[in-house]
């Protein structure tokens, strides 16, 4: 009940007023100790920037604990009640932007950089920039995982990592771009890739994709721009919350979480060694 009533509290804040050049949007789940590092990292190399942070029905303790750390950062945030998912939460955080440039982040996508390159790029005609939504599983240190991919979308730009030109976007596909269009025929694998197609379709040379490589954290990767890693994404943090066994067709729950531990408590040490593979 206690968590309950926070997020109605939290719903009747007034917004934030920022004349920042860039909006943060990050969604989050169940993974509270990991949403502390990625805004961490934001406010570290965009100090001045809004942060709008939008909570999915986690559980009560991650809820709350997500709330400090929000409070930590001044970050916004908003609990989203009902049925949304991951689609649902980031048409919300959409809508949430008020500056020309907007910044889409999982909660486990920490910013190794200023963003600054790709920035410059929304002003060159740029209107959507993210990785490739592929990941291969093949890992050295962890021979018992399935070969090959298990995401095999390079045609999409996937939602942990997307700077997005809002301005004029908004005037192009409105205030709810992403679900997937039953018109454009079978839903290929996430319904928010119809962002990406909308903006494909109306102009496909705007969108810059970026390549991916896996680094020593579990099955962690980093996005690569102008031969640089600018950001590590964990792939698996709130899906494993209270999860034991497989998951995925192989990978022990375990060992990603004890990976995620690793990258944490590397990153809050200063020691982190991604040894890009």
């Amino acid at each position: 009940m206690r968590a309950f009533l926070c997020k109605l509290w939290d719903l009747a804040k007034p917004r934030a007023k920022s004349d920042a050049r860039i909006t943060f949007c990050v969604a989050h789940f169940n993974a509270a100790d990991f949403l502390e590092v990625t805004l961490h990292a934001i406010r570290r190399h965009h100090a001045e920037a809004r942060i709008v942070v939008a909570d999915s029905k986690s559980a009560g303790s991650q809820y709350l604990a997500a709330r400090a750390v929000c409070k930590k950062f001044s970050a916004e945030l908003y609990p989203l009640l009902g049925r949304r998912g991951h689609t649902g939460t980031l048409n919300f955080l959409f809508r949430q932007i008020r500056t020309e440039t907007g910044v889409f982040l999982d909660q486990d996508c920490v910013l190794l950089e200023p963003l600054d390159s790709l920035l410059q790029k929304m002003t060159a005609g740029v209107l959507l920039a993210g990785p490739r939504d592929e990941m291969e599983t093949t890992h050295p240190k962890h021979p018992a995982l399935p070969k090959g991919r298990f995401r095999k979308n390079p045609q999409f730009i996937h939602a942990s990592l997307m700077v997005v030109n809002a301005g004029k976007l908004r005037r192009w596909i409105g205030h709810q771009p992403f679900h997937w269009d039953p018109v454009w025929g079978q839903q290929p694998l996430e319904r928010y890739y119809g962002f990406g197609e909308r903006i494909r379709r109306k102009s496909p040379d705007s969108i810059l994709p970026l390549d991916s490589r896996h680094t020593s954290y579990g099955l962690g990767m980093v996005y690569m721009h102008d031969g640089r890693p600018i950001a590590y994404h964990n792939w698996y943090s709130g899906r494993i919350f209270g999860h034991s066994g497989k998951m995925d067709g192989g990978v022990e729950a375990e060992w990603l979480r004890s990976e995620m531990s690793r990258f944490i408590r590397d990153y809050w040490a200063g020691t982190l060694d991604l040894d890009l593979r």
